[in-house]
């Protein structure tokens, strides 16, 4: 059994150095980080607490639109894919 947590945890070490997976933990932490759109996504929140649907549809198309999200997302599929393919050969 340790053999095979030995060969997982060095899977695991080998996805993280891919370029494409260390692109969108980079992504996804510099969108974390981001002030303007934390306040979006505070603001995105507020509005759906209240009920105010539309507003809150209007204020997602722009957090949507952000360069930065935009890049994170494009990043997240291609690691999905990268994870997808894994899965694929493993079963």
């Amino acid at each position: 059994m340790d053999k095979i947590i030995e060969e997982a945890k060095s899977l695991r070490e080998d996805i993280d150095s891919l370029p494409e997976i260390q692109e969108y933990y980079r992504l996804r932490t510099l969108m974390e980080n981001d002030e303007e759109l934390s306040r979006l996504r505070t603001e995105i929140a507020r509005l759906a607490s209240e009920g105010k649907l539309e507003e809150r549809k209007n204020l997602l198309e722009i957090y949507n639109s952000h360069p930065l999200v935009n890049n994170y997302n494009i990043a997240m599929e291609e690691a999905k894919l990268i994870l997808s393919s894994i899965k694929d050969i493993i079963n």
